[in-house]
């Protein structure tokens, strides 16, 4: 996959099938776009291309994938090209019809969008709008349909909603796949080590949205290797009470190399077990992570 860093819409050369969004998350919605982006590339023999903004419309809200995870991503799905545009003040101002006319200059002859997609100043052009403006250019607007999950429209603003409830179950749901954090394992105090629950650690900026506090099950993934683990995601009150730092700890269930140390891992979340809490002893908290690497093992398959 090619990346360019670009300042607008003005993109470079080149014909092209685009995709056009925030894809925060990539989630199901997300995935109806690029669908349509990827059939209307083959059917005109042309590259597939996505373009994404970078600050973001709304930077206030927590990022569900960070920019670097949704690169990963976008390459998995085989986009061959991501277009990355700043959105500043001057596109933010930009008018849509003046938007798109770029776009179409840049050699894009298909964009898909999703069916809520509002474009240029003040949000003005509406799916309305910026299709019959496009019936004035060599472009054609794919516009694809609300996607349903669980009883409700799929969105980077519910899924965030999910997280910070600790639903990730749901959430993976709506996201297609597990929700996961990324981040260098590095070496923590040793506790889990010295309990007998060998730990790795995530330290660093962690990318993606963690979820709420407290245990999970699912995997920790460094290269091509997955771990099944009891995660823990808390600020450690039994170890360090005073502490108001959030930490991501995988407890792996089936051994530790330390080769793990200095590795990019993905941890990804299947299940929520139960809310952190202090415990009274160290005894205690250790009879709580047998109990649930138990419960992970059980919960979280070999692969």
């Amino acid at each position: 996959m090619k990346v360019f860093r670009v300042e607008g819409p003005l993109l470079a050369p080149g014909r092209r099938s685009l995709a056009l969004g925030s894809f925060d998350g990539l989630h199901k919605g997300h995935l109806s776009v690029l669908s349509l982006a990827k059939e209307a590339a083959r059917a005109r023999k042309i590259p597939c291309a996505a373009m994404i903004f970078d600050p973001r419309p709304d930077p206030k809200k927590p990022e569900i994938t960070s920019l670097a995870q949704q690169m990963r991503l976008f390459k998995s799905l085989g986009i061959d090209e991501l277009f990355i545009a700043p959105f500043c003040r001057r596109l933010k101002a930009m008018p849509y019809q003046q938007f798109l006319t770029l776009l179409s200059s840049s050699g894009v002859e298909d964009l898909s969008i999703g069916p809520f997609t509002c474009l240029g100043a003040g949000g003005e052009g509406t799916v309305e709008k910026m299709g019959e403006f496009c019936r004035s250019l060599p472009l054609r607007l794919r516009v694809s349909p609300a996607v349903e999950e669980l009883g409700g429209r799929v969105s980077s603003t519910r899924i965030r909603a999910m997280l910070k409830e600790g639903r990730v179950l749901e959430a993976s749901a709506l996201l297609s796949r597990p929700h996961s954090v990324s981040g260098l394992i590095v070496r923590g105090l040793k506790n889990g080590r010295k309990m007998g629950f060998p730990t790795a650690n995530l330290g660093g900026k962690i990318e993606g949205l963690i979820p709420a506090e407290g245990v999970y099950c699912g995997y920790l993934e460094c290269g091509q290797a997955l771990w099944r683990a009891a995660i823990s995601v808390g600020t450690n009150p039994t170890v360090n009470p005073a502490s108001r730092r959030v930490t991501v700890e995988a407890h792996l269930l089936d051994g530790f190399s330390s080769s793990l140390y200095g590795c990019s891992a993905n941890v990804q979340f299947l299940d929520f077990l139960r809310p952190q809490r202090p415990f009274s002893s160290f005894g205690a908290l250790r009879e709580a992570i047998a109990l649930d690497c138990r419960e992970s093992e059980e919960r979280v398959p070999r692969i």
